[in-house]
């Protein structure tokens, strides 16, 4: 089984580059043409960006590549004799953690490069060295405390738990996705970023009318300092339940006018309205079942493989390393529905603000965003989870 996974993985890793590739040369055809959507200067820019990021993300795949035959080579190994010798819970532990520290570290060089030479020269970030030092250092802590204990209940599932151990340990992280989702806006987030409520004033009145419209229940609407990272304009609607919390980017209130605002806003209502994240929690608890099903019952001999043993530690491990070959099987379903999603939640906006507030916010976000109007149908059918910006505002005006 370990070598179906790992042709497998190979695939996975060509198929990749290809999709790329072919992104790249759609990309630059493309720019050659009569501009869509944005001017051509920010057309054009916007395909230098698209072309650079596509670049990072080849060089990130292959250096990640690199790693796995690493870790599946030697590395594992090594890693296993130097933390199980008598196969305790704590030990199962420190291994696992070791692992996902090793790699977290592993991938610094690629975080160093994106905040601070590929997002600089496209003028996105504002990051500095104390900023990212800081910011590193929280997501080391919450990682270490709170994935040790994470990793110590998957190990009572699979010690106790006999050979359905798989069926729990799905529930188990089920429950923890969503207590994330719940608890994100109010307690992890503003750990990274100042979030303060919005100021009183014409852009809080038209919110919160926009809220009462639509029966949207919120604990509150609020801006974070997003800025000093970053120049990317974004807005969300964080939490489940009584948790929720809509939140602006700073960016996004400096370029965009309150009408414009209202219109995205009145966008991610539509999910709302639609019960479009109920949905794709539901979506994404069919893949995570799947994905404890397949690896909970993958043989002794693919662990031998590598060099380990069928024990707790890993099978977390073995499941960490290959997760991402699922999740991109799995990302074309995803994505179908999500685009769909995303055409329904345009509508919405356009219907309780209108069809020009709109198209010109979502011209805007393009602009400021660098994103290419286009994509290759297939770049698009893999990793697309919103349709095109020449798409989405082509639906919108040919929409009576």
């Amino acid at each position: 089984m370990f070598y179906t996974l790992l042709s497998i993985y190979v695939f996975y890793v060509i198929f990749k580059l290809f999709l790329a590739i072919l992104q790249i040369g759609f990309v630059r055809a493309e720019a050659k043409k009569e501009p869509v959507v944005l001017e051509e200067s920010e057309y054009k820019n916007a395909a230098v960006a698209a072309v650079t990021n596509l670049k990072f993300e080849i060089f990130s795949l292959i250096y990640h590549a690199v790693i796995f035959f690493a870790w599946i080579s030697f590395g594992l190994k090594m890693l296993s004799n130097a933390c199980l010798k008598d196969g305790t819970t704590l030990e199962n532990i420190i291994f696992v953690m070791s692992f996902l520290l090793i790699s977290s570290l592993l991938d610094l060089p690629l975080n160093i490069y994106e905040s601070f030479v590929k997002d600089k020269k496209l003028g996105f970030s504002n990051m500095s060295a104390k900023i990212f030092l800081v910011d590193t250092i929280k997501s080391l802590a919450l990682m270490l405390v709170f994935g040790s204990a994470f990793v110590w209940l998957v190990l009572l599932c699979i010690n106790f738990l006999g050979e359905f151990w798989w069926f729990w340990a799905f529930l188990l992280s089920f429950g923890v996705a969503l207590i994330i989702n719940l608890i994100y806006p109010t307690l992890i987030a503003p750990i990274f970023n100042k979030m303060s409520p919005l100021e009183d004033g014409e852009l809080k009145g038209k919110i919160e009318g926009l809220l009462t419209k639509c029966g949207f229940k919120s604990s509150g609407v609020f801006t974070i300092d997003a800025s000093k990272r970053d120049n990317r304009l974004n807005a969300y609607f964080g939490g489940l339940g009584a948790t929720k919390r809509v939140v602006l980017f700073d960016t996004l209130i400096k370029k965009l006018s309150t009408a414009e605002i209202v219109a995205v806003l009145g966008h991610e209502l539509g999910h709302f309205k639609h019960k479009d994240i109920l949905k794709m929690i539901a979506l994404s608890a069919v893949m995570l079942f799947c994905l404890f099903f397949i690896f909970g019952n993958v043989s002794v001999s693919a662990y031998e493989a590598i060099g380990l043993g069928q024990n707790g530690a890993s099978i977390i491990i073995f499941l960490v390393l290959f997760s991402p070959i699922f999740s991109f099987l799995f990302s074309p379903i995803i994505s179908h529905f999500s685009r769909k999603n995303e055409f329904g939640a345009d509508r919405f906006s356009k219907e309780i603000s209108n069809k020009t507030d709109m198209i010109n916010a979502l011209t805007k976000l393009g602009s400021e965003n660098k994103a290419f109007p286009k994509s290759h149908w297939l770049y698009s059918f893999v990793y697309h989870s919103h349709p095109s910006l020449f798409e989405r505002i082509n639906e919108l005006e040919n929409e009576s």
